[in-house]
């Protein structure tokens, strides 16, 4: 049995807390069927949402790069029948293994990626014909996007500080004593910048139809902050203002 953090314990909660009370319900509303249906989950992390989707019928196999993130999803898994693998989805070949799911899931992985378009391709290639795929993602624009309340310095940490001149260039990868991964991710989002306009041109070229699409100016994520989700309704569509004001956003696409 793998010795699992306390913090690690709450993560996963809060994973399944969000795709039980949150994904899952947006899923259902869009049409989505979810009992007998299988899906692939690429970084599924400790496996908390991965957990909520097979207690919701599906037949789930999750995907992460991080061994130990692997371990303790299936420890925390208990006896569910899931399937954790540390496989790189976008190295291996599904179509040598014949694999394919009716949702494949992405839930604030496709914002890390590099070669997005690439892998969106790659991603396709494990679609059933008539599957789904789910991607959610704070916009890069909005308060946190370039993930910096995760860094220890104080003014790192303010909201929108990540937009401000010379602050992603010069001044946070000056930093000192900082989480070495927290600082490449931070650095890496910020050379990314994908908001919801750059992410619907990736999914436009890739001949994805967005079947469903939500955004939010408290996204469901901040939950475990003690803060209720807000959608953002209209807001959204306005250019500039909704890529500011909109901290989480979920699309549901499907191939052309």
């Amino acid at each position: 049995m793998t010795h699992i953090p306390e913090h690690a314990r709450r993560y996963w909660q809060y994973q399944y807390d969000v795709a039980k009370q949150h994904m899952i319900p947006l899923l259902q509303g869009w049409g989505v069927r979810l009992s007998g249906a299988t899906m692939m989950d690429v970084g599924s992390g400790t496996g908390g949402g991965t957990c909520a989707m097979h207690d919701a019928g599906v037949a789930c196999t999750g995907y992460d790069v991080n061994p130990r993130l692997i371990a303790e999803a299936l420890d925390l898994k208990g006896d569910r029948q899931i399937s954790f693998s540390t496989d790189d989805v976008y190295i291996e070949d599904p179509l040598k293994k014949g694999v394919s799911f009716d949702l494949v899931v992405l839930h604030d992985v496709f914002e890390h990626l590099d070669h997005k378009d690439a892998m969106m391709q790659k991603l396709k290639l494990y679609m059933k014909p008539g599957a789904r795929m789910l991607i959610t993602f704070p916009p890069y624009f909005s308060a946190y996007g370039a993930h910096q309340q995760h860094l220890r310095a104080w003014y790192a940490k303010l909201p929108f500080v990540h937009l401000v001149p010379l602050m992603m260039a010069r001044v946070i990868p000056g930093l000192h004593g900082e989480d070495a991964y927290a600082m490449e991710e931070v650095t890496k989002l910020g050379r990314l910048k994908m908001g919801m306009g750059g992410f619907e041109e990736i999914a436009s070229r890739n001949d994805m139809r967005i079947v469903g699409k939500k955004a939010y100016l408290i996204s469901p994520n901040h939950m475990r902050f003690g803060l209720p989700s807000l959608a953002a309704g209209p807001i959204a569509s306005i250019p500039g203002l909704g890529e500011l004001l909109c901290t989480g956003a979920v699309y549901l696409l499907a191939k052309s």
